[in-house]
């Protein structure tokens, strides 16, 4: 794997899990009961917002890794 797609696929499962804790958080599902983001419907959209793009950032390295693999000797 190039170094570019391997750093979307990376940044990628990082932003999908967090996106993943602030939505549980603000389900009040996860986290300390003293936290701001616990049980506080903003946060539940703000998860999910930033689970679909960690989703579509590692969709983007998956096939841009597939792309050059199809390509082999170009840069």
């Amino acid at each position: 794997m190039r170094p570019i797609p391997l750093l979307l696929s990376l940044v990628g499962i990082l932003l999908a899990l967090a996106g993943l804790v602030f939505a549980l958080q603000g389900m009040g599902i996860v986290g300390p009961g003293s936290s701001i983001m616990f049980d506080n419907q903003a946060w539940v959209y703000q998860g999910v917002v930033t689970l679909a793009i960690g989703v579509l950032t590692l969709a983007g390295g998956v096939l841009l890794s597939r792309r050059q693999r199809a390509r082999p000797g170009r840069a």
